[in-house]
């Protein structure tokens, strides 16, 4: 799934969640769960990019990180928001130590993620359809709800 959802999920669980001890593991729980949701997937590969890839992927972040801070903004629970919101892609920060440090590096970790993605291609719209109904049921908790 796109980082986008994720963060924002992240950012639900965490405006409805008083600590940090219960945000964080729920957070980062989401993200698996939301990868095995059909969707149409994200850049995976990351060793490969191409620049056009990478500039989608850098976009999609500001997307997510920008709407974060623009969510939590003047709220008086903008932490735990925060806080779930980053917690929800730890999941693939594995993927920025693998460019950094090798292919190779925490490859066991990596087939264990890509174990939970969804695995069948979809067609663009209903594979957007589930990442954008996601994104808006994630900002409806955190608005209704806060």
């Amino acid at each position: 799934m796109l980082t986008t959802p994720h963060v924002l999920v992240g950012a639900a669980i965490g405006s409805q969640l008083p600590h940090a001890w219960q945000i964080v593991p729920l957070a980062a729980a989401s993200h698996f769960v939301l990868d095995s949701i059909p969707h149409i997937q994200g850049y995976i590969e990351v060793e490969d990019l191409e620049k056009k890839e990478a500039l989608f992927l850098l976009a999609d972040a500001a997307l997510a990180f920008g709407a974060l801070f623009l969510l939590a903004k003047g709220l008086p629970n903008w932490e735990p928001i925060v806080l779930g919101g980053f917690s929800a892609v730890i999941p693939d920060f594995h993927h920025i130590y693998r460019v950094l440090f090798g292919p190779e590096k925490l490859s066991r970790y990596t087939k264990l993620h890509k174990k939970f993605h969804w695995k069948k291609n979809m067609p663009v719209l209903p594979g957007m359809a589930t990442q954008i109904l996601t994104i808006v049921l994630a900002i409806f908790v955190i608005i209704k709800f806060i």
